[in-house]
């Protein structure tokens, strides 16, 4: 009994399993076509969550930018530090799911 990745999830699985335990995707009897199509389709689901999130921390950026510049909070009021902290949050978040998208393009 041999340890396999699934192709759908990437999860060990047991070689003798039908069908994922994880996924409920069936594995017996894929040959190579269906296998990488299982394996494109999990590349191309994880890369779009991720640009997902990259629009989601632009917009959070971008919302913080606006807010300062066309608002002008009062210096050292809550406001003020909320729009810091959304511009800041915004920009690491989208940072890091650059890098991540990066990565992901690598493997």
């Amino acid at each position: 009994m041999a340890r396999i990745s699934c192709p759908a999830c990437s999860k060990p699985i047991s070689d003798k399993h039908k069908v994922c335990p994880h996924c409920d995707t069936a594995v017996a009897g894929l040959d190579d076509h269906e296998r990488a199509r299982l394996a494109s389709r999990r590349y191309v689901k994880r890369k779009q969550a991720l640009l997902n999130q990259s629009f989601v921390a632009l917009i959070i950026f971008l919302g913080g930018f606006l807010y300062l510049y066309s608002r002008e909070p009062a210096a050292d009021s809550i406001e003020q530090m909320t729009t810091y902290g959304a511009i800041a949050v915004g920009f690491i978040w989208y940072l890091i799911n650059r890098i991540r998208i990066i990565l992901l393009k690598k493997s």
